[in-house]
């Protein structure tokens, strides 16, 4: 009798996906690893995606009515991936293919967000912001710093933002309000926070690259 809710929970335990990484009320963010030569099931995304390739890699996505797509892809890249037509994939390439997919639970908001110029980071330092794309949901960036380099104080509108770190970070960020505290993430983790505005310095000794996912 009192051993039941102990096996509840350990089945639970492991019908967790450890795939998933960040999960709220506006993300769910999976780490995925997509290995040679395993064709999925026949499935469908229920929701837009943002996909950022953390390797290089081959796909063939094939569709339920016939048309096939290749895609080849360079590590760094990142693509937006509607909710649409059922469809099978698979690695065609000879290794691992790693995907961090950026589920977005929530539709677009009736209004975008409003941005103030002065803090908007791809109007104030265009050299180290570089969009990649923007729509109703998301805005995308590719957001790069020298080593022992800081950021203009900028801010981060909508109702949070990923992170998705293509190098280390050995970071110190300061907030708008004079605190400060530190952040250390390796190649390939990804965060998650709230609108907020602050400057990172990249106290470490090479040189930063995140993909930055602005979430409406």
């Amino acid at each position: 009798m009192f051993m039941m809710p102990f096996l509840f929970g350990l089945l639970l335990a492991f019908a967790a996906d450890d795939r998933v990484k960040i999960d709220n009320d506006s993300v769910r963010v999976l780490n995925v690893v997509d290995q040679p030569h395993n064709p999925s099931a026949l499935h469908r995304h229920e929701v837009n995606r943002v996909m950022i390739y953390l390797s290089d890699g081959d796909l063939t996505v094939r569709y339920q009515d016939g048309h096939i797509d290749e895609q080849h892809w360079k590590a760094g890249q990142v693509a937006w991936s509607a909710a649409g037509e059922l469809h099978t994939s698979e690695n065609v390439g000879a290794k691992p293919l790693r995907i961090i997919e950026v589920e977005l639970k929530k539709p677009a908001p009736a209004k975008a967000p409003v941005r103030k110029r002065e803090l908007d980071p791809l109007a104030i330092d265009p050299s180290h912001n570089v969009l990649l794309f923007e729509n109703s949901q998301v805005r995308v960036f590719r957001s790069l710093r020298e080593a022992g380099g800081t950021e203009t104080m900028h801010e981060h509108v909508g109702t949070g933002r990923v992170g998705v770190f293509l190098t280390g970070l050995n970071a110190t960020v300061k907030l708008a309000d004079g605190s400060s505290s530190s952040l250390h993430l390796a190649a390939g983790d990804v965060s998650w926070s709230g609108p907020v505005t602050h400057a990172t310095t990249n106290l470490g000794p090479n040189k930063l690259e995140m993909i930055v996912v602005e979430v409406y």
